[in-house]
């Protein structure tokens, strides 16, 4: 009974600390988001905007010098620019908090809207693309440290290299200037009427296959280096020595290097993917998140630009937590701190 008593106390030690962790990791997610948008609120805001530039110039060289400060002030009203910086600051946060984004100052569209639009574009490349790429470069990885010396490892690390060297931008564009015009079948643009029709689905597989290519090159490495080190062990060595098949061996070594490739492969993941969706928004002109942000940067349209680091500060951050949540769920030693009193 005594033992019984203890069991069930030490239980609910380990449940709490793990919960107390993961409530830690949250809150500090939540920081780092505003933290995050904050940051890019201050560089846009502190810094000259080029559109009174613009329009003094331009009253200037008309000879309409005299209006130029009527003009400015009109303009700083428009874009809610002639408060301090401070009360700005302190509405955009309150505003953000309740998702009240605002709309843009050059379409006049809600913010959400357009982040809902964008997503729905880059998504639609961005996940079957990761999840090819993740899932082929495990596979790969593992099975070309099970085979060493073979010559598949070999012809895998050429591989993993070129995906690394070679820009998605050379891609993307070598795609649409040489191979793209000889397809009769494929799109020339992309169609308008939605991201999940047939003939914009097949606009962008080539987008999915690049995103996948770089995601597949990343997944490779860090599943080859910690293949090598786990089927070096003792407990690899006796599986194989009473000859547990090839595919359960892996499997078994995926297992306990769970952990550490989510930890080591999730920050160039989302690198790569943050880096790839600029330029394969640009090149291929996919109205997704990358490229309204790039057009929204250029318009200094800041309810855009904050709504669009929102969504990557977001992206990221809730990623990291997500990892801290599988970390703990794979690995029963996190979290634990308090769970042997």
């Amino acid at each position: 009974m005594i033992n019984l008593i203890s069991y069930r106390n030490h239980v609910v030690c380990v449940i709490v600390s793990r919960i107390r962790t993961l409530l830690s990791h949250g809150v500090f997610a939540v920081l780092g988001v505003y933290a995050v948008v904050s940051l890019a609120f201050l560089i846009v805001a502190l810094t000259p905007d080029p559109g009174e530039a613009f329009i003094a110039h331009q009253l200037a060289r008309t000879g309409q010098g005299d209006k130029i400060e009527a003009k400015l002030q009109a303009y700083r009203a428009a874009r809610n620019l002639d408060k301090p910086v401070t009360v700005r600051y302190i509405r955009w946060m309150v505003d953000i908090t309740v998702f009240d984004w605002g709309r843009s100052l050059a379409t006049g569209r809600p913010v959400l809207m357009m982040v809902r639009d964008g997503l729905s574009y880059t998504l639609s490349y961005v996940v079957p693309g990761v999840l090819f790429g993740t899932i082929g470069g495990i596979w790969a990885g593992l099975s070309g440290s099970l085979d060493d010396q073979s010559r598949s490892r070999r012809g895998l690390s050429v591989i993993s290299y070129v995906a690394f060297g070679v820009p998605s931008f050379w891609l993307a564009a070598m795609f649409l200037t040489a191979i793209a015009p000889e397809i009769s079948w494929f799109p020339d643009i992309l169609p308008t009427d939605g991201p999940f029709t047939p003939q914009t689905a097949l606009f962008l597989v080539p987008p999915a296959i690049i995103v996948a290519a770089n995601v597949f090159a990343g997944q490779l490495r860090y599943a080859r280096t910690k293949g090598r080190e786990y089927f070096q062990s003792d407990f690899v060595r006796q599986h194989q020595a009473i000859g547990i098949s090839r595919w359960r061996v892996m499997w078994y070594v995926l297992r306990v290097a769970a952990v550490p490739l989510l930890a080591v492969s999730l920050a160039d993941l989302i690198a790569i993917l943050v880096i790839n969706i600029f330029v394969i928004e640009f090149v291929f002109n996919i109205p997704g998140i990358g490229l309204l942000t790039y057009q929204a940067i250029l318009d200094r349209d800041m309810p855009v630009v904050l709504g669009m680091t929102m969504v990557v500060a977001l992206t990221g951050i809730g990623v990291n937590f997500l990892q801290e949540v599988a970390n703990t769920v794979l690995d029963p030693r996190i979290g634990d701190d308090g769970g042997a009193a």
